[in-house]
């Protein structure tokens, strides 16, 4: 299996003044930094505090992802994200649990969802705008969502102009109200790919968690990883 290398990932030029269309292509690049291959693996580290989570992904060409507990607290949990559902598997239960759009919003549900998120196909540009965050000049994206299951209605998404990595991004509620923030690190190289590192998520209220990104490595995903316990075919 190649090895990994933890290296800056250098970007291609995002255009100038991108049209709509353009920014549709500035996003599916910003997704192939969390989806670098149909299929893949790779090791998620939440950490909030004191406390610290470590999840094995596998996801698939259709977006559909599952998070399982690495960390001892977290061994025998599982979370699965089929479409727009999400279930959560816990040891000792024989039913899954459903997750509702309000509770993606909380705890690991809300760590698998925005990692999972692919923002061309869940949402649509509705407007592009030349801006600066702290210095770095930027396009600044505005995003709506595509399907009622999304708990974040609209993102507001900064990507840097040089090198067209994300910066920043606000998820917001149907009433307006902002949801979380999310910032991004640079981009680094895995497996001869530029893929995410960190993301950082703060709440409304200041509580913040990040979350890692390592171990990345093409294929490897069976489709029995997908399936709810006792469903049928």
């Amino acid at each position: 299996m190649a090895a990994q290398v933890m290296a800056p990932a250098q970007l291609s030029p995002v255009p100038e003044r991108p049209s709509l269309a353009q920014a549709e292509e500035i996003l599916a690049r910003v997704d192939r930094l969390r989806h670098p291959w149909p299929a893949f693996t790779m090791e998620l580290t939440v950490a909030s505090g004191k406390a610290s989570q470590r999840w094995r992904v596998a996801a698939r060409e259709n977006g559909d992802a599952r998070l399982d507990g690495l960390s001892d607290k977290e061994k025998g949990r599982a979370v699965l994200l089929r479409g727009d559902e999400m279930w959560l598997l816990l040891p000792g239960t024989k039913h899954p649990l459903k997750v509702t759009p309000q509770q993606r919003l909380l705890g690991p549900a809300a760590g698998g969802d925005v990692a999972r998120t692919r923002f061309r196909e869940d949402y649509r540009v509705e407007g592009v705008a030349e801006d600066t965050l702290e210095g770095r000049p930027c396009w600044r994206l505005d995003l709506a969502a595509k399907r009622p299951a999304l708990s974040a209605r609209t993102v507001r998404l900064w990507v840097a102009r040089e090198g067209g990595a994300p910066v920043k991004a606000e998820f917001h509620l149907a009433s307006g109200k902002l949801a979380r923030t999310a910032r991004f690190d640079a981009p680094v190289q895995a497996s001869g790919r530029a893929v995410l590192s960190r993301m950082e998520l703060t709440e409304p209220d200041g509580s913040s968690a990040s979350l890692s990104f390592s171990h990345w490595h093409p294929g490897g995903v069976e489709p029995a990883w997908f399936e709810l316990p006792g469903e049928k075919h």
